[in-house]
């Protein structure tokens, strides 16, 4: 049984890693990390969390091989200078999960781009329609935060999913 999010953790070292005390997962080789990656990612994840309380919504918890798929498609995008849910290789969200070996029931992907402060990111995904529906995914039992610098600020991947 997953546990629930008590804090997820960016390393300043370009890691990133899952519940605390949980095994890192190094982060694709010359992916830059925004200044204060953990503290941000983790306002990210109780954001997302405060979201779905307020909705009515069970918490999700955090996933370690879905944060591989999100920090996977930060990279690319921060590396790229591109914007979008296609990764440079041609791939879309699910086969970034399914590469993880992560088997995903249903999934989702949000992106943010040049949002400083991680209250902004939710604030701005719960304005958008489609974004807010993908935080609001009922059958979305996990969740996976990816981030990296890129050259016009960071770049976050949220990744929801309910495993098969």
């Amino acid at each position: 049984m997953k546990r629930y999010l008590m804090a997820m953790t960016l390393a300043a070292s370009a890691v990133l890693t899952g519940l605390a005390g949980a095994p890192a997962t190094a982060a694709p080789g010359d992916c830059a990390l925004p200044t204060e990656a953990n503290a941000k990612a983790t306002r990210v994840a109780s954001g997302l969390n405060a979201f779905r309380t307020a909705q009515g919504l069970s918490r999700v918890s955090h996933d370690r091989a879905l944060s591989r798929a999100a920090q996977v498609q930060a990279c690319d995008l921060a590396r790229s200078g591109q914007f979008g849910h296609r990764g440079s290789d041609g791939s879309n969200h699910r086969a970034r999960v399914e590469r993880t070996g992560y088997c995903a029931g249903v999934s989702a992907e949000n992106l943010a781009w040049g949002y400083p402060r991680a209250q902004q990111i939710i604030t701005g995904w719960q304005g958008s329609p489609g974004h807010r529906k993908v935080m609001a995914l009922d059958r979305a039992q996990e969740f996976g935060v990816g981030v990296a610098q890129s050259a016009k600020g960071p770049v976050w991947v949220l990744v929801m999913a309910q495993p098969c």
